[in-house]
């Protein structure tokens, strides 16, 4: 079946925004260092990024409430630098997405879907600078990663059917299963040793460094 359109999820498929937590809950602390100089840097970074989930962490805007910070101006700032306002140079693609991307132009469509803030994910979308000029934000269109709406709009704003189209994204149950469900077909971007654990609809492929993508296309394209 010919495919006509890539579709990718931004944050951790695209960039590393996980990676990034560490200097982020850093750049938080100091932002409320003037303002709680009992406030050790060390125990205030363990905090935030102490695991409540699978890949999720306290974070910044818990931990500020936690102190009872959330109304300070310094509060206000810590949370902003968790949500990249005045270190976006923290991110960065990963590893081949520029080169990859550069050899799927011209042979598809090519667009990102995400979920988020409209400013914010717009905001890291031309930080990374990639040249993909399709982008569907939950925050923008109203629907939010997994609803198939969100995907079914943005194969219409490409001009293709769904199945037509492939989704690339790192999570089971919000990019792959919403990508399925919609009759796109589902790379799963597992860069991080995840384990598939019966999930279901399972993707159509799966890899593990970004340049692998594009064998992949060719295979999911090829007539059976």
């Amino acid at each position: 079946m010919s495919l006509h359109a890539v579709f990718f999820d931004l944050d951790d498929t695209l960039c590393d925004t996980i990676g990034t937590r560490k200097a982020r809950a850093q750049r938080a602390f100091q932002a409320l260092a003037g303002e709680r100089p009992d406030l050790d840097g060390d125990e205030f970074v363990a905090r935030v990024m102490e695991p409540t989930g699978d890949r999720v962490v306290h974070g910044v805007p818990a931990l500020v409430e936690d102190l009872c910070l959330g109304g300070s101006e310094a509060g206000r700032a810590a949370i902003g630098a968790w949500f990249f306002d005045g270190c976006m140079e923290l991110l960065r693609a990963f590893e081949g997405v520029a080169e990859t991307v550069d050899r799927l132009r011209g042979g598809y469509a090519l667009g990102v879907i995400t979920n988020g803030d409209g400013k914010l994910q717009r905001a890291k979308w031309l930080r990374l600078g990639l040249g993909i000029e399709l982008m569907v934000i939950s925050g923008e269109c109203g629907f939010e990663k997994p609803d198939p709406r969100i995907f079914t709009h943005a194969c219409s704003l490409a001009g293709v059917a769904p199945r037509e189209a492939v989704f690339v994204g790192d999570r089971l149950d919000v990019d792959i299963a919403g990508a399925k469900t919609t009759g796109m077909r589902a790379v799963w971007f597992n860069h991080w040793s995840g384990v598939m654990d019966g999930a279901r609809p399972a993707p159509d492929a799966v890899i593990e460094r970004f340049p692998e993508l594009v064998d992949v296309l060719r295979l999911l394209a090829a007539p059976h």
